[in-house]
């Protein structure tokens, strides 16, 4: 009991923090002052104004979508038909002779042309507009017109500047052709003298006979200050240097070709070695695998299922066939069913005529057969040995014709 009296106490308790907590009411921490700008707060204004503008419009879509009761309807009937009795009664020209005046009377009683006045107008205003009862409601055509053609009540944010002075073109055409005028008549520009620290060349030599143009020739060339210049330069090109910088460039340049190509090489050996050494563990692996596993490879099943079936194959398309020339056979030998009619037919007879001719001479059938299989059996006896007979002829004769065709052959060879 005291158990339970405290497992109720707990959560008793627990239930009481958690209705606690939901009572409590959250709110966000406002925002910091350093944050707040005048964009921010213009823009927060804009959605409130757009989010009102959108509840207006979807209250009054729905308020012209909405269907009035039916007493409402009556009661618009109602008075609509007091409206247009009025109307009516205000139309009569009763009220119009009592309202009309006569000059006479206007001389007389100026407060009551007043008062007269005032009522006309009063039922003029009442014939051109009714009393509206209710408020008019918009329907959901001009909502949608609304916005389709809102953009045209809408003022236009682009506003050019137009120049309304008329420009004075002779003017301009004057000094435009003054201008090209003066570009036409340039100055042209002035070089002053300068020193072209090229190397001298020589005077030109005149041309001389063949014996002179024969001898060699010999250059001098000119020693430049860096150990890797060119000599091979004539004296008539500038001078040119190559600088110790210029061939470290080169050196470092040289060395990171080399570098690239060695380490191609090196990555085109070292994929040979990969491809080589997976080869090899390939065939080490599948001849483990093979020797490990008791069973055969696939492809050594496959081939000899596919020879089996091979042969299964060949084995039932000859016994086909030899069923086929069986039957051919039996169907050529067999006669057409008229003959088979008639050795039938022929059959019955014969035995009838037997039996008829055995009842003629007091005979049995069964003292026939027994005393026939006695007589064949002799009638057998006789020709097994007439045909040995023959057999033993036919041998002696089949030995005279060899020996015969031996002795010839002999005769022939020499």
């Amino acid at each position: 009991c005291e158990r339970f009296a405290l497992f109720k106490t707990t959560q008793q308790a627990k239930e009481e923090a958690d209705e606690a907590e939901c009572k409590k009411k959250f709110c966000a921490v406002p925002v910091p002052v350093h944050i707040v700008r005048t964009s921010y707060q213009e823009m927060m204004e804009l959605r409130a104004k757009e989010r009102k503008q959108g509840q207006e419009e979807r209250k009054l879509f729905l308020i012209s979508i909405q269907k009035p009761f039916s007493f409402q309807e009556r009661e618009k009937n109602k008075k609509e038909k007091q409206i247009e009795t009025l109307n009516q009664v205000c139309q009569n020209p009763k009220d119009n002779v009592c309202v009309k005046t006569t000059p006479q009377k206007e001389s007389k009683d100026p407060q009551q042309l007043k008062v007269c006045g005032k009522v006309c107008t009063r039922k003029t205003t009442q014939k051109e507009s009714p009393p509206q009862t209710q408020s008019p409601k918009i329907r959901s055509a001009d909502l949608t017109r609304k916005q389709k053609l809102g953009f045209l009540n809408e003022e236009l944010s682009f506003q050019p500047t137009v120049i309304r002075a008329v420009p004075n073109f002779s003017r301009l055409h004057k000094a435009l052709q003054t201008k090209r005028m003066e570009m036409q008549s340039k100055d042209p520009t002035k070089c002053q003298p300068f020193f072209l620290s090229t190397s001298h060349r020589p005077a030109r030599k005149m041309i001389k006979g063949p014996e002179t143009s024969q001898e060699p020739k010999f250059i001098s060339f000119s020693r430049s200050k860096s150990l890797g210049a060119l000599t091979a330069l004539s004296a008539d090109t500038l001078p040119t240097f190559i600088t110790d910088a210029v061939r470290q460039r080169c050196a470092a340049i040289r060395k990171s070709m080399d570098l690239r190509e060695s380490k191609n090489r090196e990555s085109a050996d070292w994929l040979k070695n990969y491809q080589t050494r997976s080869q090899s563990i390939r065939k080490a692996v599948t001849l483990h695998a093979k020797v490990l596993d008791p069973h055969s490879s696939l492809n050594d099943v496959l081939s000899e299922n596919l020879k089996r079936l091979w042969e299964a194959d060949q084995q039932t398309t000859r016994e086909y066939t030899r069923e086929l020339k069986d039957i051919k056979a039996r169907v050529s030998k067999r006669p057409f069913l008229f003959a088979q009619l008639k050795q039938r037919n022929a059959k019955a007879r014969a035995e009838q005529i037997y039996r008829s001719k055995l009842q003629k001479a007091g005979l049995e059938e069964q003292f026939v057969q027994e005393n026939g299989e006695l007589f064949r059996s002799d009638d057998d006896g006789d020709t097994e040995t007439q045909s040995r007979e023959e057999n033993v002829d036919d041998g002696e004769k089949i030995e005279d014709v060899e020996e015969k065709s031996v002795k010839s052959k002999g005769e022939e060879a020499p």
